[in-house]
C-alpha cells in the first residue's frame, strides 16, 4: 500500500505515528492490523506555491463533492475551505496557487454559449429549451425558467439580467485536482 505513495514528498501519518517521508515509513513502518490509517501532510510552503498559468482564465468543472459542505467521511471542506463549498459544479477564474494535489482558484458563474445542456449547478442534462438559455435546471433554477417568454427580446433580457447574478456569484477556495472533471482554458478577450 505505501509503495503506492512512493512520489509523495512531505510527511505522512500512519495509524497515528506520524513519519517525515514515504521512503522513512515504508523502511519503519511495521503493522499486524487490518485496518491502516494513512494521512498525508502537505505543507503550508506547498500550498502557496504560485501558478505559472496565473493570468488564464479557466472554465472547470468539478465533482458533485465540492459542491457539498463537509460530512464525517470527507471534511477537505471544513479543513481547507472553512466548510464554504462551490455554489456551482462549473465556475469561471484563474488558478492563483497549487499543490501537488490541489488548486486554489478565484471563481465566479456565468454563461459562455448561448445555450448550456448542463446544468451548471448540479450537472444534470437540461432537456427544456428555455432552461438551457440560463443555465440551470429547472429544480436548480427554482422552476422559474420554465414558462415561455414572449418575445426573444424579453428572453433575452431575462437572461442578460441571470447572467449578471451569477457574475455576481464568487467563490475563492483550494479544489483537490482530481475533483476536477473538465478544464477548459478560455482564449483570451485581449489577443482577438
Amino acid at each position: 500500500m505505501l509503495t503506492m505513495l512512493k512520489d509523495y514528498k512531505g510527511k505522512v501519518e500512519i495509524n497515528g505515528k506520524v513519519y517525515d517521508s514515504i521512503k522513512d515509513a515504508i523502511k519503519r513502518f511495521k503493522s499486524d492490523d487490518d485496518e491502516i490509517s494513512i494521512i498525508l501532510h502537505s505543507t503550508r510552503a506547498d500550498a502557496n506555491k504560485t501558478h505559472s498559468d496565473a493570468n488564464k482564465t479557466h472554465k472547470i468543472t468539478v465533482k458533485q463533492y465540492m459542491t457539498k459542505q463537509a460530512s464525517a467521511d470527507f471534511d477537505f471542506m471544513k479543513q481547507w475551505n472553512d466548510d464554504v463549498p462551490m455554489p456551482y459544479r462549473t465556475m469561471i477564474g484563474t488558478i492563483e496557487k497549487e499543490t501537488r494535489g490541489m488548486v486554489y482558484m478565484k471563481l465566479h458563474a456565468d454563461l459562455t454559449e448561448e445555450k448550456t445542456l448542463r446544468c451548471l449547478k448540479c450537472g444534470r442534462v437540461i432537456s427544456n429549451p428555455v432552461s438551457q438559455y440560463f443555465g440551470l435546471g429547472p429544480e436548480c433554477g427554482g422552476h422559474k425558467y420554465v414558462n415561455p417568454f414572449y418575445s426573444k427580446e424579453e428572453l433575452q433580457q431575462a437572461v442578460s439580467a441571470h447572467r449578471k447574478q451569477l457574475q455576481n456569484t464568487t467563490w475563492e477556495g483550494w479544489i483537490i485536482r482530481s475533483a476536477i472533471t473538465e478544464d477548459e482554458v478560455m482564449a483570451d478577450e485581449d489577443s482577438n
